[in-house]
């Protein structure tokens, strides 16, 4: 099976179908451009910086065409893609570096300066950009070059390895297989009846499961469009769907609500929008409401980076009927929801949830413990609680860890308490996810300071943005002169949540 070259088989197929447009220059591309992208850049990964199967490249950039063209051209290779969070800084990418050790290091213009530092302290031994340069990607997929040696992978074969936050505060890479694309695909065009009359916008960004399997791989495997939007512009998608009769659009609730807000909200043509899937956090009533009116159904899901994206689906018409509902397991997919001993809970109850199936990871790259933590006679271990209901629904009631999800990105309290701590000032910290009318879920860090300490709410919040990632910053801080702490030491997070509601529902507040 040709699990790592879709493109050769789409040239052979529908070599003129539209297969991607590009919004950052307004061009087009057809499966057979795309296919001889591909190889051109596949060759000068393979001749010019001597990769093969196993090894690994780097990618640090927005979105943009070129991170679609080395996708494809490591899947020709073998080559193990791996692209960064460009949101972290400088020292969190070095740390990813030197976990995956890739041999190359592909980068987008807004990163010359980190890329060449990397170089520059020998973190990374070879670079090359995307664009801008007489040596870049977007010069060599336009230039001859000759034909690269393609490599047939097996089904088991690493195509990409997707860093997600780590609780103990340190990032794992998960390493997603060929088999678990392909899986994906499958379960997505059956719960979507995807079909190559569908398009879409792809504005997730692509070191996210979601921005590349979602609805990119599931498109390109059927024969489908892609319009490549650089960054979510919630007036921008209005004016895509409409030009581009776009079938289907992923969101999650905040993009959705940010689309609502604009003055072109109410006249935009959704005749072709077939419906919107949500995730990354439960849609809120009024917002399925007010699309419903203007003809567009929400289809709400539950998906991980482990086991994809694409693992749940809540029909449409179930949206307020079974409000809170992620819907049933997509076709090729195995669940369970067990207690803490691993035995299945019964119908109503909590538990974790499991998943099982061709469409789960293979595990954590270098990291043996968290594999075995994770994954268990072929059971993914979720995290998340879930309860099964009499009609078969089911229904997240809870992260059993204490991750909360922020803009649709997850973010772990101890990797921000871990940065907290650093700072002089705080002699005590403890981060919970809170309510957040914008983007869902927000950090509040309640901090002890060391006597005689000077440091406000602002100070904090600037100090965590040279450190983390902005949906990692706290959107609240609270000062106290101690931590609520339980028989065993451990700070009772219940208590802050109670404290932090308190201090937000009073008059004022």
């Amino acid at each position: 099976m040709h699990y790592n070259d879709w493109l050769e088989k789409r040239e052979r197929y529908t070599p003129g179908h539209e297969a991607v447009v590009d919004l950052s220059d307004d061009k087009r591309y057809t499966f057979r451009h795309l296919n001889r992208r591909a190889n051109r850049l596949a060759s000068v990964l393979q001749q010019t910086y001597q990769l093969s199967a196993g090894d690994r490249v780097s990618a640090l950039s927005m979105n943009c065409m070129g991170m679609i063209d080395l996708f494809f051209a490591c899947g020709k290779l073998g080559v193990i893609m791996v692209p960064y969070n460009f949101r972290l800084p400088a020292p969190a990418i070095k740390e990813l570096i030197e976990d995956c050790t890739p041999s190359l290091l592909v980068y987008g213009s807004e990163f010359e300066e980190t890329a060449a530092g990397l170089l520059q302290d020998r973190s990374i031994t070879a670079i090359l950009p995307f664009e801008g340069s007489t040596n870049s990607v977007d010069t060599i997929v336009n230039s001859d070059q000759p034909a690269p040696e393609i490599y047939s992978a097996e089904a088991d074969d690493t195509a990409m390895i997707l860093y997600t936050s780590g609780t103990t505060g340190k990032s794992k890479g998960a390493m997603i297989s060929w088999k678990q694309i392909h899986w994906n695909s499958v379960n997505t065009a059956i719960s979507l009846e995807l079909t190559s009359a569908d398009s879409t916008i792809v504005n997730t960004p692509f070191y996210h499961t979601g921005g590349w399997h979602v609805l990119l791989t599931p498109l390109m495997h059927h024969g489908g469009k892609v319009v490549l939007q650089p960054e979510f512009d919630p007036a921008g998608c209005l004016e895509i769907i409409e030009q581009e009769k776009v079938s289907i659009l992923f969101a999650i609730p905040t993009m959705l609500r940010m689309m609502m807000e604009q003055e072109a909200f109410k006249s935009t043509n959704f005749s072709n929008l077939r419906f919107t899937i949500c995730g990354g956090e439960a849609c809120p009533i009024p917002v399925i409401k007010k699309y419903r009116a203007l003809g567009v159904p929400i289809r709400q899901g539950y998906g991980l980076t482990e086991a994809g994206p694409n693992c749940y689906s809540l029909p449409a018409e179930d949206a307020i009927r079974k409000k809170g509902s992620v819907g049933f397991p997509n076709f090729h997919i195995d669940v369970k929801v067990v207690d803490d001993s691993g035995s299945e809970v019964q119908q109503g109850r909590v538990g974790e949830l499991l998943m099982k199936g061709p469409h789960t990871f293979k595990g954590y790259w270098n990291n043996k413990e968290a594999t075995q933590k994770t994954l268990s006679d072929g059971w993914v271990h979720t995290g998340d609680l879930f309860r099964c209901d009499e009609d078969g629904y089911y229904y997240i009631a809870g992260r059993k860890k204490e991750m909360y999800i922020s803009g649709g990105e997850n973010v772990y309290p101890v990797q921000v308490e871990k940065i907290l701590y650093e700072h002089p000032a705080i002699a005590q910290v403890a981060v919970i996810g809170v309510p957040d009318d914008r983007w869902g879920e927000t950090g509040c860090a309640f901090v002890v300071r060391h006597e005689d300490a000077e440091i406000t709410a602002d100070n904090l919040k600037s100090y965590s943005r040279e450190y983390l990632a902005g949906f990692q910053c706290p959107g609240h801080v609270i000062f106290l002169d101690e931590l609520p702490l339980g028989d065993s030491g451990k700070v009772q997070k219940k208590e802050l949540a109670a404290l932090f509601r308190d201090q937000h529902s009073a008059p004022g507040a």
